[in-house]
């Protein structure tokens, strides 16, 4: 009895360690899909974009994350900087400058977030199905121990 339900953990293993594989592989592809619709070339070399490669990966991503977190900063250090203990001014380009920079910045954050997340998923799928088949094996060997001792 042991050996079939250790059989049927690997089973349903395999089963919901493929299906968190796939909705990550699907996450993942959507999430290139659209940058790709965004054409953001930020952070590439002037060869890969001549080539029309655009950001579209994590790590593509996370650089051109990093370098408007750099072009922000060169406006000013900090958001309290910027506005030197006074209110928004929307009239003020500097100001309008350095928060599209932030809204620039976290949309591409959120892309890197949404890439390394559906990468987990895809990971915790992998351990899945490597465990589904190492319960499926135990089963067998378990059930066939089992026929042999009777």
């Amino acid at each position: 009895m042991a050996a079939i339900i250790v059989l049927l953990l690997g089973i349903i293993g395999l089963g919901v360690g493929g299906a968190f594989v796939g909705v990550g592989f699907a996450k993942n592809n959507q999430i290139t899909k659209y940058l790709k619709a965004e054409k953001v070339t930020l952070g590439l070399s002037a060869a890969d974009i001549a080539k029309g490669k655009v950001v579209d990966s994590l790590t593509t991503a996370q650089n051109a994350a990093q370098m408007l977190t750099t072009h922000r900063q060169s406006i000013a250090p900090t958001y309290n900087d910027l506005l030197g203990g006074k209110s928004f001014d929307p009239t003020n380009l500097t100001q309008l400058k350095y928060t599209q920079a932030m809204n620039l910045q976290t949309n591409i954050y959120t892309a890197v977030l949404a890439f390394g997340l559906a990468q987990s998923i895809m990971a915790n799928g992998a351990f899945m199905l490597a465990t589904g088949i190492a319960l499926i094996v135990v089963g067998i060997v378990f059930y066939k121990l089992s026929k042999k001792t009777t």
